[in-house]
């Protein structure tokens, strides 16, 4: 905060004693939730009562330019959110389509082998020998879904990796988080945001994540706990409703 020549020299005047009533009228008024300037004014002394105004009146102008900053701040943030919103929507969009592009692919396939299979066994050999190999011919297409799921698996790895992670840190950027960026999507974390995908949908797992991020308990801004959550901590099974319901918001 920089005060006004005017403000200078009216503070420059006063002695040690009047400087030190002027500013505990100022703190008494900042700490006043109405900032209700009629009252405070009233119990100033008339010996500080013209600097108290000019000190004022400057503080007041600095508070507004800070609210049009934070304005300016939150806007510029809610434009990003909506664009990382978009990204991890297409993510998901990605991620669906492969799944059920796979499965019918895998579906079509099998199906195709099976057919060709059955064609020329029945024509080479008798009917029991091709009955006992279209059972072993079964447990081949068992063999190639479960590839399908591990290729889906792994697709879905990739975009965590891709898409997901590089949104959780840009908004632990953006809201100014005290909780750590990811370095590294283990196997265990994947698999949990999966287990969450599956259960709670995609739009459940963004609004707990913006939440916990949001927080000042679990930012450590709390004057009686300094705890800091960790994104391992927040998707814990045990932790996850209580940060979508809000009941570490502020403790």
């Amino acid at each position: 905060m920089r005060f006004c020549r005017q403000c200078e020299k009216l503070v420059s005047c006063l002695n040690d004693e009047q400087l030190g009533r002027l500013f505990r009228h100022i703190f008494t008024w900042l700490n006043d939730g109405s900032l209700d300037l009629q009252k405070e004014e009233q119990l100033v002394e008339s010996d500080i009562l013209l600097a108290f105004r000019f000190m004022r009146m400057q503080i007041n102008i600095d508070i507004k330019k800070y609210q049009q900053l934070c304005e300016k701040r939150k806007e510029a943030a809610n434009k990003r959110w909506a664009k990382n919103d978009a990204d991890a929507n297409a993510f998901f969009a990605m991620h669906n389509k492969n799944k059920n592009n796979n499965k019918n692919e895998n579906k079509n396939k099998n199906k195709n082998e099976n057919k060709n299979k059955n064609k020329n066994e029945i024509n080479k050999e008798s009917l029991v020998d091709s009955l006992r190999r279209d059972s072993s011919s079964s447990s081949a297409v068992s063999g190639d879904a479960n590839g399908g799921e591990e290729d889906e698996e792994d697709n879905f790895s990739r975009m965590i990796k891709e898409k997901f992670m590089p949104w959780w840190n840009q908004l632990i950027k953006d809201y100014e988080s005290n909780i750590k960026p990811l370095r590294i999507m283990t196997e265990k974390r994947i698999e949990r945001l999966r287990q969450i995908c599956d259960t709670y949908g995609k739009d459940i797992l963004f609004e707990a994540c913006r939440k916990a991020i949001n927080s000042p308990f679990l930012n450590g801004r709390n004057a009686k706990n300094r705890f800091i959550a960790t994104f391992d901590w927040i998707i814990d099974e045990k932790n996850f409703l209580n940060v979508l319901e809000n009941n570490f918001y502020n403790k």
